[in-house]
C-alpha cells in the first residue's frame, strides 16, 4: 500500500469524529427502518431487522485470540456496513418512504461523513 494511503487510513481510523459518524450511520438507518416498519412501509422490515442484528454485532465485545478471526470479523463488519447503506439507499431512492425525518437524518450523516473525513485529513 502506498505510504500516503496508509497514513490517511491510520489518521481516519484514529479520529474520534470519523469513528463516531461511521458508527452512527447503521444506528440511524436502523431507527429509520424501525419507524418505517411501524408505519407499514414496504421494504422497511428487512432493513430494520438487519440493522438491529448489525448494531448488536458491533456492540458485542469480540476479542478473538487469532489474527485471522479478528481480520474476518473486521471484513464482515465492513461488508455489512456497506450492504446496509446500499440497501437503505436503494430503498429510499426507489420510493420516498415514511417517516421522512429518519431518512433525512441518515442522509445528513452520510454527507457529513466524507466532509469530516476530509477535514480530519487536512488538519492532520
Amino acid at each position: 500500500m502506498e505510504v500516503w494511503l496508509e497514513h490517511a487510513m491510520t489518521t481516519l481510523s484514529a479520529s474520534g469524529p470519523v469513528r463516531g459518524l461511521v458508527a452512527a450511520v447503521p444506528v440511524a438507518i436502523t431507527v429509520a427502518g424501525i419507524a418505517g416498519w411501524r408505519q407499514r412501509v414496504e421494504g422497511a422490515a428487512p432493513i430494520a431487522l438487519f440493522g438491529i442484528a448489525f448494531c448488536l454485532w458491533l456492540a458485542m465485545p469480540w476479542n478473538f485470540a487469532y489474527l485471522e478471526l479478528r481480520q474476518t470479523s473486521l471484513v464482515l463488519s465492513i461488508l455489512c456496513w456497506i450492504w446496509l447503506v446500499w440497501a437503505w439507499a436503494r430503498h429510499v431512492l426507489g420510493e420516498w418512504p415514511a417517516p421522512i425525518w429518519g431518512h433525512w437524518i441518515v442522509g445528513t450523516l452520510l454527507w457529513v461523513l466524507p466532509l469530516t473525513a476530509g477535514i480530519v485529513l487536512l488538519l492532520g
